[in-house]
Protein backbone atom coordinates (compact mmCIF):
# COMPACT_ATOMS: atom_id res chain seq x y z
CA UNK A 1 0.00 0.00 0.00
CA UNK A 2 1.99 2.84 -1.33
CA UNK A 3 -0.89 5.40 0.39
CA UNK A 4 0.88 4.40 3.77
CA UNK A 5 4.27 5.38 3.08
CA UNK A 6 3.45 8.86 2.47
CA UNK A 7 0.88 8.83 5.65
CA UNK A 8 1.55 11.39 8.54
CA UNK A 9 -2.14 11.99 10.16
CA UNK A 10 -5.23 10.19 10.77
CA UNK A 11 -8.41 12.42 11.72
CA UNK A 12 -11.11 10.66 13.88
CA UNK A 13 -13.79 8.93 12.94
CA UNK A 14 -15.76 12.54 13.56
CA UNK A 15 -13.61 14.49 12.59
CA UNK A 16 -12.67 16.47 15.57
CA UNK A 17 -8.90 14.70 16.34
CA UNK A 18 -6.03 14.60 14.23
CA UNK A 19 -3.32 11.98 15.41
CA UNK A 20 0.14 11.42 14.05
CA UNK A 21 1.26 8.32 13.05
CA UNK A 22 3.82 6.41 14.09
CA UNK A 23 6.57 4.14 12.23
CA UNK A 24 4.66 1.42 14.18
CA UNK A 25 2.95 -1.20 11.53
CA UNK A 26 1.77 -4.39 11.92
CA UNK A 27 -0.42 -6.74 9.71
CA UNK A 28 -3.82 -7.25 10.87
CA UNK A 29 -4.82 -9.70 12.82
CA UNK A 30 -8.32 -10.67 11.57
CA UNK A 31 -9.23 -13.28 9.49
CA UNK A 32 -8.28 -13.18 5.54
CA UNK A 33 -8.06 -9.09 6.04
CA UNK A 34 -5.18 -8.63 4.44
CA UNK A 35 -5.09 -4.96 6.14
CA UNK A 36 -1.75 -2.90 7.52
CA UNK A 37 -2.43 -1.62 11.25
CA UNK A 38 -1.17 1.51 11.93
CA UNK A 39 -0.01 3.23 14.92
CA UNK A 40 -1.29 6.76 16.02
CA UNK A 41 -0.44 8.89 18.70
CA UNK A 42 -3.54 11.03 19.72
CA UNK A 43 -3.60 14.55 21.16
CA UNK A 44 -4.41 12.93 24.72
CA UNK A 45 -1.72 10.43 24.35
CA UNK A 46 -3.14 7.50 23.89
CA UNK A 47 -2.31 4.71 21.52
CA UNK A 48 -4.73 2.76 18.63
CA UNK A 49 -3.87 1.20 15.79
CA UNK A 50 -6.89 1.08 12.96
CA UNK A 51 -6.30 -1.13 10.16
CA UNK A 52 -5.82 0.54 6.59
CA UNK A 53 -9.00 -1.33 5.28
CA UNK A 54 -11.01 0.97 7.59
CA UNK A 55 -9.32 4.14 6.27
CA UNK A 56 -10.64 6.55 3.92
CA UNK A 57 -7.70 8.39 2.39
CA UNK A 58 -8.38 12.14 2.17
CA UNK A 59 -5.44 13.10 0.09
CA UNK A 60 -1.80 11.84 0.30
CA UNK A 61 -0.87 12.52 4.12
CA UNK A 62 -4.22 12.39 5.50
CA UNK A 63 -6.61 9.48 6.43
CA UNK A 64 -9.85 9.15 8.54
CA UNK A 65 -11.14 6.36 9.92
CA UNK A 66 -14.27 5.09 8.77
Amino acid sequence: MSELNTLTTVRSRDGRQAGTVTSTTRPCQLESCGGIRVGVRWPDGSRTFPCSKGLRFLDATTAQIG
